[in-house]
Parts: structure tokens; sequence; C-alpha cells
């Protein structure tokens, strides 16, 4: 759901200390490796993670059976993946391990459209 606004709430690491949640943006589903399906999300301002500053993440249900129109849609589990610098993801990209590192769990929650 291109430009759909979430919070990204973050479980883990237990270490990160920036903010929590984390406003995101949809950008759109794209397909990873092994053929699972990745929810691309842009955040609002760019987060120091690990050393880099990180404009992107990935997430992709974090339960077996959970869609991932769940994570676009609903409120849902996911695991969280860090698009590494350098790189930079968009609506037509097929995501290559070489490009993201996972980084944590958290839940993401879609906020009403007004």
């Amino acid at each position: 759901m291109p430009n759909q606004k979430h919070l990204l709430e973050i479980y883990e690491p237990y270490e990160y200390d920036g903010p929590n949640p984390l406003p995101v943006s949809g950008v759109a589903v794209l397909r990873g490796p092994g053929g699972a399906s990745y929810y691309l999300v842009s955040l609002r301002e760019p987060v120091r993670l690990q050393d880099a500053e990180v404009e992107q993440l990935l997430v992709l249900p974090r339960y077996n059976g959970d869609k991932i129109q769940r994570a676009e849609e609903s409120t849902c589990t996911v695991n969280i993946e860090r698009v590494l610098p350098g790189a930079r993801l968009g609506a037509d990209t097929q995501v290559a391990w070489d490009c993201i590192a996972h980084w944590g769990v958290g839940k993401i929650t879609p906020l009403a459209s007004h």
C-alpha cells in the first residue's frame, strides 16, 4: 500500500535506544531471496543503526501463516531488515542478500487515514 502511514514499534534489538515507535510510510511489496515478500517502508527521518544512517527498512511477517498483506493493512509482528548503506530500494527492485541485513523484531500498525 504505497504511501500508507504506519508506526513501527521496535521490540528487538534490546539495546536499541533510538526513537520508538518509528513513523514510516509504505513504499511497495518487493520480492526477495527465496521468494519471500518484503514490505519496504521509508522512515520519516533517518535513524542511526549500527554506525550508519538508515532511511529504509524492510519488514516481513514473523509468524508462519501471516501473509505480507497483514503487515501492509493491519497490526502485525514483523522481522525487520535494514537496507545497507549505499543501497536504495524502489517499487520495482528485487531484494538481494547483499543490500540488506537482519536488524530486529517489532510490530507494525497502520495509522488511520483522514
